[in-house]
């Protein structure tokens, strides 16, 4: 379906939402911010503010399948289920759905590949290390639906 601006890249966690934004010709996925559940619980309201802000005209989410491409009900899928449901009530835009398969452990491979490995690593690390992966993986799922063609 053809979307006329951005597309916003979404993955679903149950303590963080990695977001990524498309170009207004729908080429390239850019990480855009991470959302912490926890400590943003209107996380909603966030992006709702980046929808406005950005003109975003459709979503796309991560969606849980199993390694054989089968839907595999069970308590992530479910609660992307809702988090989609809540999605289009309250935002009124196309939702898309898209494989997410290894999209964390592509992001966390190319972030390694990144970082020097003499570089020191500190505690509150990890959760910056954490709430990037979720951002580029927001990037992989969203560029893997642009590279379709469908937006």
């Amino acid at each position: 379906m053809i979307h006329n601006g951005p597309v916003l890249g979404l993955d679903f966690g149950e303590r963080r939402i990695g977001v990524a934004l498309s170009d207004r010709e729908k080429l390239i996925a850019t990480g855009l911010t991470t959302l912490d559940r926890r400590k943003n619980p209107d996380y909603l309201k966030s992006l709702e503010d980046i929808i406005l802000r950005e003109k975003v005209k459709a979503i796309v989410v991560g969606y849980p399948l199993r390694t054989d491409g089968e839907i595999k009900a069970g308590g992530k899928t479910e609660a992307v289920d809702a988090f989609v449901a809540e999605l289009k009530t309250r935002f009124e835009l196309p939702v898309h759905l898209e494989d997410e398969s290894f999209t964390s452990s592509l992001a966390a491979d190319s972030l390694r590949q990144r970082r020097s490995k003499s570089k020191t690593r500190k505690p509150r690390d990890w959760m910056r290390e954490k709430a990037e992966i979720d951002r580029v993986a927001a990037c992989f799922i969203l560029q893997d639906y642009l590279d379709r063609g469908d937006a």
